[in-house]
């Protein structure tokens, strides 16, 4: 009897007949079968694996296509592994067979084994779970989708080698740690809990200068990348290592359940007042300065009489980054020159008391640039829009978030429904706000709103604003318009 399949996306996308590699066809043909594998025995829409494997460059003829490679890889599988139902085409294969399900399937098991009070057997599930990895997960594979689907699994990953840390610790067991977690942190440098259990080994070795320095470095490290000090996770370990609370390997508690598989090691949260945020996030709105740019908007064309009106349409492109602007700037300039061609044009007598006709187009087209460069500037101006200001805010709230998340959400970021005292830039968090909050976004309806929240209470979180595509919400085109506004962090 021939052998069932298996299927490897922790590396190269590869399949396997027992030890005999099963050639998977062209590279299209093999980004098709990888979007099936992200979920085995789920039917996926054929327009998904559209935009998934052909992105902004779908062919004429896509579902045709997407027919054609899944013919190819029914003849090498085999027809009844690749169903058509109603909601598309499926991957009918045992979850075993997925090293991705495989490999999360053991990290529970290894927490199972932790839970019983055995750290040890647990760790040693860990790395062989760790050991499926050989590359980056679907390497070669472009592409939102594949983007974030190796985005998640890398997080996994990160997450699954924090655990094999805490176990090893937990039983005791810190001969080659050191070497292991140095070069891991240098591979994750966000992953807080890495660099706590580093501390931690290398203060169990005596070597308490070192774990010291390795807080100083981090903090160092935090502050130049994201404006941030070390969550309370590090400094939790710095004040006990100060202390000598770090004397003995802590004993695992039975009772007490450890960390999940998937993220970090539980650490204690600080509360509102001890979280530092960087300080431009908790500067305050200068509304004041807000005013200023609605009267420069109104008052520049209309003491040039048009003339420099483009000028503030120039700054609010260069402030809100939005090609859009910098079209409207462009026209506004050209209707400069034209108006100058037509006083030009037919220039009457200085002692004359008629004007030619071109200077009667030229005044009226003069007149009409200096009232629309007022009404259209100070209406632009009073929409906040987007800033360079809020873009950086968005940018310092993520970097904080990617180092403490549990702190992000507890403090709101990307809850624009709730009382801040920071600005995070507008983000909105897809697992926490409110669905009506989407709706802040642009292009984004009140029924895209809903579907979103429905999504998100019937199959779970986001782990990337990707999955939005990958969820058949919004296509690839709304999600770039939205999606530097767009995070998501994970539940407390």
């Amino acid at each position: 009897m021939e052998p069932e399949p298996r299927f490897e996306i922790l590396g190269t996308l590869r399949a396997f007949r027992g030890t005999d590699p099963v050639d998977l066809g062209p590279a299209k043909q093999r980004a098709v079968l990888a979007v099936l594998l992200l979920q085995p025995g789920r039917a996926v829409p054929t327009h998904r694996i559209v935009d998934a494997v052909w992105g902004e460059d779908p062919p004429e003829n896509g579902a045709n296509v997407v027919q054609k490679y899944v013919a190819g890889l029914r003849r090498t599988l085999g027809r009844e592994r690749l169903p058509l139902t109603g909601g598309g085409y499926s991957l009918e294969v045992d979850a075993r067979a997925v090293d991705a399900e495989l490999f999360r399937t053991e990290i529970a098991r290894a927490g199972a084994e932790y839970r019983a009070g055995r750290p040890e057997p647990a760790a040693a599930i860990v790395r062989d779970a760790l050991a499926r990895w050989h590359g980056d997960a679907l390497a070669g594979l472009t592409g939102p989708v594949f983007d974030a689907a190796r985005t998640r699994l890398s997080e996994d990953r990160a997450g699954a080698w924090e655990l094999w840390a805490e176990l090893r610790l937990a039983g005791g067991d810190e001969h080659g740690l050191v070497t292991e977690l140095t070069r891991l942190t240098g591979e994750f440098p966000l992953r807080e809990g890495l660099r706590a259990h580093l501390m931690v080994a290398l203060h169990r070795a005596g070597r308490q200068a070192e774990a010291l320095a390795v807080f100083r470095d981090a903090r160092e490290y935090f502050l130049d990348e994201i404006g941030a000090e070390p969550g309370e996770r590090m400094q939790d370990v710095h004040r006990r290592i100060l202390r000598g609370e770090l004397e003995q390997p802590p004993s695992p508690d039975p009772v007490s359940p450890p960390p999940q598989p998937y993220s970090p090691p539980a650490a204690p949260v600080s509360p509102m007042p001890g979280i530092t945020f960087p300080a431009a996030m908790t500067q305050p709105r200068r509304d004041a300065a807000h005013w200023l740019e609605i009267v420069g908007a109104g008052l520049l064309p209309l003491f040039t009489c048009g003339l420099a009106g483009w000028v503030y349409f120039l700054y609010a492109a260069i402030q809100r980054g939005r090609r859009r602007h910098y079209l409207v700037a462009a026209l506004y300039f050209a209707a400069v020159p034209w108006i100058v061609v037509w006083f030009a044009v037919d220039p009457s007598p200085l002692d004359s008391d008629v004007t030619s006709t071109a200077e009667d187009v030229a005044v009226a087209s003069l007149f009409v640039l200096t009232l629309s460069s007022i009404l259209h500037g100070v209406i632009l101006a009073s929409q906040r829009g987007d800033t360079r200001a809020a873009r950086t805010r968005r940018d310092l709230a993520r970097r904080f978030a990617a180092v403490n998340p549990l702190g992000a959400v507890q403090a709101g970021i990307g809850r624009p429904d709730l009382l801040r005292y920071f600005d995070d830039g507008g983000l909105i968090d897809l697992n926490h706000a409110p669905p009506q909050e989407f709706t802040r976004l642009p292009g984004v309806t009140p029924f895209d709103a809903h579907r979103i929240g429905l999504d998100r209470h019937q199959n779970g979180p986001f782990r990337q604003p990707a999955d939005l595509v990958l969820r058949g919400l919004l296509p690839p085109s709304r999600l770039r318009r939205v999606e530097s506004w767009l995070i998501c962090l994970p539940g407390l």
